[in-house]
């Protein structure tokens, strides 16, 4: 999928269904595929750049070994405002995470360019309070008839001792259990220890690795 951002444009792919004019008009190009060691060479071999190594990650709901009412120590809201705390709360929180990250050196322009768009374009999003300050969020999206997806979460800094990213994840899970669904699934890299002892914490399964390769190129490719 082909992006605009006014100064630059991002192609988007996965498994390798790549649209030759796609690329023709971008100026980067992110494509995630299997983790495969060919593939990685092949990939290499083609001018891209290996970024990230992320993993499905999932939460069977029924299974959860956590209280989640007692994992949930800070206010909850579900909302459409706070754009611009999530926005203030995302920038300092991704500062290397690829998905922003598009180009092989990371820019801080560009991936600030990248995360306004991704945030502009969160719907209700659950966001934690501290003395009615947001302090974090996480923002859902129906994934299947059985699942939820974390499309984008984080936390302050200076807030993640008090609770507040365990307070989110098990309000999702609260909430996804409400509404019928049997787990609670992401993508996180691999390189993120934090997220990842996260969701062990509440169960997780971790599966299906795939490999990120970014490229630059110019507009006469």
């Amino acid at each position: 999928m082909l992006t605009d951002f006014g100064d630059f444009s991002l192609a988007g792919f996965e498994n390798a269904d790549i649209d030759e004019q796609e690329v023709k008009d971008a100026d980067f190009l992110r494509v995630e595929l299997p983790t495969s060691a060919d593939t990685e060479i092949l990939m290499q071999q083609k001018g891209f750049f290996f970024a990230d190594r992320t993993l499905k990650v999932s939460i069977s709901l029924g299974k959860c070994p956590l209280d989640l009412d007692r994992c949930i120590r800070l206010p909850i809201m579900e909302t459409t405002d706070y754009k611009e705390d999530i926005l203030r709360i995302a920038q300092e929180a991704f500062v290397y995470d690829r998905r922003f990250h598009v180009a092989p050196l990371c820019s801080k322009k560009i991936a600030s360019a990248v995360l306004k768009a991704y945030v502009a374009d969160l719907e209700d999003v659950l966001v934690a309070l501290f003395k009615d300050k947001p302090v974090g969020f996480l923002a859902l999206k129906k994934a299947s008839e059985e699942a939820l997806f974390v499309h984008l979460a984080a936390v302050d800094e200076k807030y993640r001792m008090a609770g507040a990213a365990l307070a989110l994840y098990a309000f999702a899970c609260k909430l996804a259990k409400e509404k019928g669904y049997k787990k609670l699934e992401g993508r996180i890299s691999s390189q993120n220890m934090a997220v990842m002892n996260l969701y062990a914490a509440f169960g997780a399964v971790f599966s299906e690795p795939k490999d990120v390769f970014i490229k630059e190129i110019g507009h006469d490719a």
